[in-house]
């Protein structure tokens, strides 16, 4: 078993649970926040650049560059629904949902890049099913209440078109790593990418340039801090996918429910423990049952 990678894919794993708990402090609405968000992405993809190369970002060949910047407008979308999601129905219900693409991510990596070579394919898939199971019991936690979340139909819609989404910038960000560029150089290309995709959804659908601008500072602050910790979240999960492949790094990383649900709880009270508490120790037990399967199949 690799340990270096799963040791990358339990940080992405926490920091993807973290990057959305910011967007509970902000009252900005969807199509702003998310664009303040991709601004928080390209400071901090700017300084990782310059940090590790010395220049804001590195000069790349087309074919790699165009592919990592692709992945950006194919995630902006994702997180788009994901935010309307998690503003529909709360952090607790919504990612569980938007998770789902753990199978669709695992299926991506098995087929289209033939990872089922160097991974044992029964216990891979399997070990995603089980996330998504995990995911399922979790959002049975619903229940009508003013300040928790409870299941909605544009909620469910909007997190399974995220996970949709999700999954499909993989595919040319696992191009762009084989065809040679480096984590720092990736995410950064990716990151302007998914500026560009947030201006062009920013100008097509919301246009009020003057009440972003307006907007307190702190509000952006947020937002971009959710940015800067995705940031984080995917250079994590890019070291992963080199070291124990798509196949086992996507789904590992979507298990992220249980650190989101423990926000959930501990801040925001979207969930009433004492009602639901079984349920959530059942849903974060097959779960666990999954990572473990998934460690099962790199052996």
């Amino acid at each position: 078993m690799d340990l270096t990678g799963f040791g990358f894919a339990l940080v992405a794993l926490i920091l993807f649970g973290l990057y959305m708990v910011p967007r509970k402090l902000t009252s900005l609405r969807d199509l702003p926040f998310v664009l303040s968000m991709c601004l928080g992405v390209v400071v901090s993809t700017t300084v990782a650049s310059l940090l590790m190369h010395g220049v804001p970002l590195l000069r790349v060949d087309g074919y790699a560059g165009g592919l990592a910047f692709a992945c950006g407008p194919v995630w902006y979308l994702g997180v788009l629904f994901y935010t309307i999601s998690v503003t529909r129905m709360g952090l607790t219900l919504a990612t569980p949902i938007k998770n789902t693409t753990a199978v669709l991510g695992n299926l991506i990596g098995l087929v289209y890049f033939a990872e089922w070579r160097e991974t044992h394919a029964l216990p891979a898939v399997i070990g995603s099913l089980l996330v998504v199971v995990s995911a399922w019991i979790i959002s049975r936690t619903s229940e009508n209440h003013e300040k928790r979340g409870t299941l909605s139909a544009l909620g469910v819609a909007a997190a399974l078109s995220a996970a949709v989404f999700f999954a499909s910038y993989t595919i040319p960000f696992r191009l762009a790593q084989r065809a040679g560029l480096d984590t720092v150089t990736l995410v950064a290309y990716m990151g302007l990418g998914t500026l560009a995709g947030a201006l062009v959804a920013f100008t097509l659908l919301d246009r009020n340039w003057r009440g972003w601008a307006v907007t307190p500072p702190r509000e952006h602050a947020y937002a971009a801090l959710c940015g800067v910790i995705w940031v984080a979240a995917v250079i994590a999960m890019a070291e992963a996918i080199r070291h124990v492949g798509l196949a086992i790094t996507w789904p590992f990383t979507n298990l992220n429910t249980i650190v989101t649900i423990a926000c959930g709880i501990l801040f925001f009270h979207e969930v009433n423990v004492r009602k639901f508490g079984k349920i959530l120790v059942i849903g974060m037990t097959v779960g666990v049952l999954g990572i473990a399967l998934l460690g099962v199949a790199r052996l």
